[in-house]
């Protein structure tokens, strides 16, 4: 009888052993193969030194001088608003009106990077001077990590990069440095973001740069994960910097070929109900003003031209002929305003910058904001971009009605005129 216990007792004891010995050998395979799936996933999103190449720049700080003020109501205006607020804590010497706004952060103004990476991978990465570093060295190590891969690719992903306004803000500085590989790899694919259309301004540049978009244009849309055998990346670059804006122009005008001839016209860049995409905005009193541009072209031995871009069916090249001759452009805040981009240094800028009375410290396309907290506003892109570009800005700022329109201060409107070719003629006297 004691004998049977010993016995049943040694037969349960060498269950549980068995049990706990095959339970860790279980235990074990499986952390052996979760770990070897974790390390396949790592390699993925790792990059050896040899597969990855960066070739950086830095820039020279810069400084944004204030708009032209015709008139103290004009200059109160301006000191007024969020932007100025927001960034008159730039100012050297806290004299922003003969210092301007100083521009020198290394990240977002100075410092240029591309990156070429062996079997890279663009996974819906924001394509700017914040890109991710880790998303940056991305690699694959088998093509079925990826949705598809292509030989090569260069990525200009940037928002809305499709239309011609933001191809120009944001595709078109990155452009300058990035441009030879293009030329370098004939078939390298190049990357945008997939949008609502795709602008045949737009495409036509892109075609003048050699890449046709039936055979090198890949629309992107997410989730796909990109891969290429080399990823050329050229998105860390500052959103702005002078010697990115005019070589971007000197790089558009190349495109065409341009014939020597001074500056002579006046455009108004004229929006209306036919050509506005988004809501407002209009000049309600648009024959006078068209009568004192006239007037005010003919007084000073200038072609007037009214420029409608929905009345426009001439190659992208026309357009840059046609804005590269322009020493005086006029129009309410509108992204047509985006062909200052191809006049030259000098030219002088009219915004009409329309604003609601109840919220006056910032344009009308910001009204949304909370006035009392600084956040960036594309009411003021044709400012910064005039400056970037070396033109003569001036503003005039105009309340809007319920509808969001415009009754231009004829009154006021004369007398920045008569501001503009005063300082004209008084440096050119020089």
């Amino acid at each position: 009888m004691k004998f049977y216990r010993i016995h049943s007792l040694k037969s349960v004891y060498i269950s549980v052993i068995s049990i706990i010995i095959i339970y860790q050998i279980c235990f074990q395979f499986w952390y052996s193969n979760h770990a070897s799936i974790s390390r396949q996933k790592e390699d993925l999103f790792s990059s050896k030194d040899s597969k990855f190449k960066q070739i950086s720049s830095t820039l020279e700080p810069f400084t944004i001088g204030l708009p032209n003020f015709f008139d103290n109501e004009t200059r109160n205006w301006f000191l007024n608003t969020t932007h100025y607020r927001q960034y008159s804590q730039q100012c050297l010497h806290g004299n922003c009106e003969t210092n301007g706004f100083f521009y020198n952060d290394s990240k977002g103004h100075l410092n240029i990077h591309l990156a070429l990476v062996e079997n890279g991978v663009y996974d819906d990465d924001d394509c700017g001077y914040n890109y991710n570093e880790t998303a940056l060295r991305r690699m694959f190590t088998s093509e079925n990590q990826v949705s598809v891969v292509y030989d090569q690719a260069i990525i200009y992903t940037v928002p809305d990069g499709w239309s011609f306004q933001h191809f120009l803000d944001g595709i078109g500085p990155k452009l300058t440095h990035s441009r030879h590989y293009l030329d370098q790899y004939p078939n390298a694919k190049v990357l945008l973001l997939k949008g609502i259309r795709f602008d045949r301004s737009v495409k036509e540049i892109w075609n003048l740069l050699g890449a046709n978009e039936s055979h090198r244009i890949i629309h992107y849309s997410r989730p796909m994960k990109v891969g290429a055998h080399l990823l050329i990346n050229p998105c860390r670059t500052p959103g702005i910097h002078p010697r990115l804006w005019q070589n971007a122009r000197a790089m558009y005008w190349s495109l065409v070929n341009l014939p020597k001839s001074k500056p002579n016209l006046l455009i108004y860049v004229q929006r209306t109900v036919n050509n506005a995409k988004n809501h407002g905005r209009l000049i309600l009193n648009d024959n006078s003003v068209i009568e004192l541009l006239r007037r005010y072209a003919i007084k000073h031995s200038l072609t007037y031209v009214q420029y409608d871009h929905s009345k426009q069916d001439d190659h992208i090249g026309k357009q840059i002929e046609l804005f590269s001759n322009a020493r005086l452009i006029f129009g309410i805040h509108g992204g047509a305003l985006s062909n200052i981009n191809f006049a030259p240094s000098g030219t002088t800028i009219i915004e009409i910058m329309p604003y609601k009375s109840n919220k006056s410290s910032l344009p009308i396309v910001c009204s949304m904001f909370d006035p009392n907290q600084f956040r960036p506003c594309v009411g003021y892109s044709y400012y910064i971009q005039s400056q970037l570009l070396n033109q003569s800005y001036w503003i005039l700022p105009n309340t809007v009605d319920e509808q969001d329109n415009v009754n231009v201060d004829m009154n006021r409107l004369e007398q920045l005129f008569n501001s503009v070719f005063k300082s004209y003629y008084t440096k050119t006297s020089k």
